[in-house]
Order: structure tokens, then sequence, then C-alpha cells
């Protein structure tokens, strides 16, 4: 898991100091001496099975005598390309879903900036009266909206469910007006109630919301949208099964052929080559597969935490700002009742902003 700092930041300018300062403090390891991330537990046990098989080819070539070892000049280093093939196509593959997986989320983050920025100056608020009958949308909770949505996204790709899973996003919703609690796919729902805000103020805003202004947000929603099919692309479709066992099968091979080929030359030191061989070959696979999905929650995947929780500090900024005919007073008492880290203790929000700069190995 990631390492998490206590920090209360408040702002982005906070944010930012304190990055500066942790990246002053901190105890800079080599990547080679690093225990989190590398997936070395999880691939240790196919380390002591190539070791095991090494030293009995061992045995068997120190009883039987060399005329018995599998040696050939050409075949070891076809092979080994073909090895090295495998391995590029597995790590190439994984890291395009994981970039592609960050691009997405970058999408997510400046299209939230932009349809909360266009909102909160270009919109003209919409005069609530006590006879009004309609559930209107101030422009605070639909910016809040945006934000639950980036929350809600986050838990949908990892699979989390259930409402003890996400309190965060509980909290978030619980301030969208009329909201279904049984929704199976929040982020879908969210890009609903964004759809039917929007439809309120082009139909009861005095003045009209500009056409200009009204295609720019509606555009916004649709990007979202897509954002939420591109993200779930990655997810339900993994590489080819077929591939990865291919690429398995062929590793193997070429682990359990290696002692035989080094014999001749390097006697008993074959067992310790073909266990560090295992271990390079192993653990470029593991990688590999491990950030083929980037949504999850451990070293190598994105930090959906701390994006989600930047992205309240940016949307503060911008409730932050005077609109016209607005006085700053106002809008900065407006702005903090509907603060996007109200569900946050000061503290675990801290947590979840930090970069991870000084991370250091278990």
């Amino acid at each position: 898991m990631r390492n998490h700092h206590h920090h209360p930041y408040r702002s982005l300018k906070e944010w930012h100091a304190g990055q500066r300062e942790q990246r002053k403090r901190a105890r800079w390891i080599p990547y080679s001496l690093r225990w989190e991330g590398g997936g070395f537990l999880r691939i240790f046990p196919q380390i002591i099975v190539s070791g095991i098989f090494a030293a009995l080819i061992c045995l068997g070539l120190e009883f039987k005598g060399d005329e018995h070892m599998l040696h050939s000049p050409i075949l070891f280093p076809v092979f080994g390309f073909v090895v090295g093939l495998a391995i590029t196509f597995r790590m190439q593959s994984s890291y395009s879903r994981w970039w592609d997986g960050r691009t997405q989320w970058d999408r997510v983050s400046a299209v939230s900036r932009s349809f909360a920025r266009t909102l909160w100056l270009h919109v003209p608020d919409i005069p609530v009266t006590p006879e009004s009958r309609e559930t209107i949308m101030r422009k605070e909770q639909v910016i809040r909206c945006v934000h639950t949505l980036a929350v809600a996204l986050k838990h949908h790709l990892r699979g989390e469910r259930e409402w003890h899973e996400c309190h965060d996003l509980k909290h978030g919703v619980d301030h969208v007006p009329n909201y279904n609690l049984t929704a199976t796919n929040h982020p879908l729902t969210l890009t609903l109630h964004l759809s039917t805000a929007i439809e309120s103020y082009r139909t009861l805003g005095h003045p009209q919301i500009d056409t200009q202004v009204l295609t720019h947000l509606l555009t916004h929603i649709d990007t979202l949208t897509s954002i939420l099919s591109a993200c779930e692309r990655l997810l339900r479709t993994p590489i080819p099964l077929g591939y990865n066992i291919a690429i398995s099968r062929i590793v193997w091979i070429f682990i359990f052929t290696l002692p035989g080929q080094l014999w001749a030359e390097l006697r008993w030191w074959s067992v310790a080559v073909t266990g560090v061989t295992a271990y390079a070959l192993f653990a470029l696979a593991e990688v590999g597969l491990e950030i083929e999905n980037p949504w999850g929650e451990g070293p190598n995947d994105l930090d959906l935490d701390r994006y989600c929780n930047l992205l309240a500090l940016d949307l503060d900024e911008i409730m932050a700002f005077p609109r016209a005919g607005k006085a700053t007073e106002s809008i900065a008492s407006s702005s903090s009742t509907i603060s996007l880290r109200a569900g946050h203790g000061r503290e675990r929000f801290g947590d979840l902003v930090d970069v991870g700069v000084g991370e250091e190995a278990v």
C-alpha cells in the first residue's frame, strides 16, 4: 500500500508548499533496494521452483555425465530472443493500458475544471422562490456533483459497490437531490443529474443561459460519459488469455532448459544463474500483469484517491473566485459551506493529496 503523510492541506498553495518541504526532507533510496512495488513475494515461489529444478538437472548431469547435456550454441540464443520478444510484448501492452488509464483520468480532471469554471462564471443564477415546486440544484451543488462523479468513477472501477466501502461517495450523493441510492452505475447516474441541472438552468434561468455556454456544458457531460465508457473498456477487456498462457509457457520452457545449456561452463553455478534469470523474467511478467488493470490500490496502480482530492482542491478554488455582481465575501462564505473537503477529516484529506515523495522501502 502507499505511504501516507499527515498534512492538513486547505488549499493548492498549501499543497505545493507541503510537497516542496517533503522533497527537501525525503531520503533517497535506489530503486534496486526498494521492497514495495517490485512483486518479489508473489514470484518467490516460482523462483524457488526454478532453483530446485535447476539443482535436480545439475545433479543428474553430475552423475550421468556431460553426454546427456542439452547444449546447442544456436538454439539457446534463438529461444532467448523469442522469450525477450514475448516479455516485451507483455510489458508494452500492459503499460499502454496503464498510460491510457492515466490519460482518461487526466481528461476527467480537465473536463471537470472546465465545466465548473463555465458554470460558475457564465451561467446566471436561478431565482428560487418559496412557491417553486421544483428542486433546483445551486451552482455549488452542481460542482459538488462533478466531484462526486469522479469519486463514484473511482469506486466503480475498483468494484466497490457496497456503501460501507465508499463513505466518501455516500457523503457526496447525500447532497444530490432525489438521488437513487439503489443505482448500480453511480457515475452514469450522476451524469443524468448533471444534465437535469443544466436543463433547469436553461428553462428557468433569467436571463436565459447563452446558447454557446449551454452547448459547452452539455459537451462536457457527453465527454464525461465517454470517459466512463473508456475506463470500463480498460476494466472489462483484459489482454486475451491465450497470450498470457503462451507467454507463461515460453518463459517456463526457457527456465527449465537453461541449466542444461549452462552446465558445461558454469557447473553448479548454473543453479544460481537460473534463479537470477528466473527472477528477471518473472518480475517483468508480474509487473506487466499488475499494471494491466490500473484501477487497483497497489503501489503500481494509479493513485485515484489523490487525484480525486486534488480535484476537490481545484474546484474549491473555482468556487472561491468572485463572480460578476457578487461580493467577494459572500462568495467565500458560500463556497466554504459547500466545501468539497467537508466529508474528510483534515488529517485524512491531507493523507490523500500527498504525491508520495519520500516513500521508503519497507
